[in-house]
């Protein structure tokens, strides 16, 4: 098997790299069977969104100790082969932003947990908001927006009071930051076909960023957001390391194909 490995550049992650690398050999990501990370989530993350244009190529990530690993398996640098043919694979969706920004250059970003649009300067955000192209849009004050899929749901989106998704599920939560006047605002659960269209009001005078975990973009005029259909990522665990994925999630341990 053919293993392309990352890690994080902290000295326990570099020393086992420099151990599997030694026993496994090291292949480019585009002509590997997987991705082995060693690090935390971060490191993770940052190989699925390598992985993001070579569809089928999973990620099997490993944690070094003190390092957060909601995402991670153990750290072990014997029988990886065996682990990797005996792994369970989890697939999660992937967020998708076409972005203008206000000098008009256009990109697209991808979020595996979350896309955030947040004030750039001190001053507020004023965004308008609407959801499927309906005629009733919002428009909000505050610090911003997110949008999180499941597995984001867990995490930031959490900590803002957002609605908690079960993995597995095609759902996705809006949450607002700090939005002024919460009364006008409820925090939305929406269906993973939906599309967020966001025009940024005054955005050359309350400037606006879009950010995911790889990547920000300043100065954002308008963005739609949705679940990309073109682009899932895969995870691979451990049996036992599946089921403490899978705990925090509840009964949605159950729609995860084994």
């Amino acid at each position: 098997m053919k293993i392309a490995f990352l890690a994080s550049p902290r000295l326990a992650a570099q020393g086992a790299l420099k151990e599997l690398v030694g026993r496994y050999g090291q292949t480019a990501a585009a002509d590997a069977d997987c991705i082995a990370t060693v690090g935390g989530d971060g490191t993770a993350l940052k190989a699925l969104h390598t992985v993001l244009p070579m569809q089928a190529k999973p990620v099997f990530a490993m944690r070094t100790e003190g390092s957060v690993g909601f995402l991670c398996n153990p750290l072990r640098t014997h029988g990886l082969i065996e682990r990797l043919h005996s792994a369970v694979s989890v697939e999660l969706p992937v967020l998708q932003a076409e972005v203008e920004q206000t000098e008009g250059q256009r990109r697209a970003l991808f979020g595996i947990n979350e896309i955030v649009l947040i004030r750039q300067r001190l001053q507020e955000a004023k965004l308008h908001v609407a959801v499927d192209g309906r005629q009733d849009p919002m428009v909000i004050t505050g610090d911003g927006l997110m949008l999180a899929t499941p597995l984001g749901s867990r995490a930031y989106n959490r900590s803002l009071g957002g609605p908690h998704l079960p993995l597995g599920s095609s759902l996705l939560a809006l949450t607002g930051i700090a939005i002024r006047r919460p009364a006008d605002w409820s925090q939305m659960v929406l269906g993973g076909r939906a599309i967020l269209d966001v025009k940024v009001i005054e955005a050359i005078h309350h400037p606006v960023r879009m950010e995911t975990v790889i990547d920000t973009v300043p100065n954002i005029r308008r963005a739609r957001l949705f679940c990309s259909r073109d682009h899932t990522v895969t995870l691979l665990f451990d049996r036992e390391a599946q089921s403490e994925f899978l705990a925090p999630f509840g009964r949605a341990r159950a729609e995860i194909p084994t």
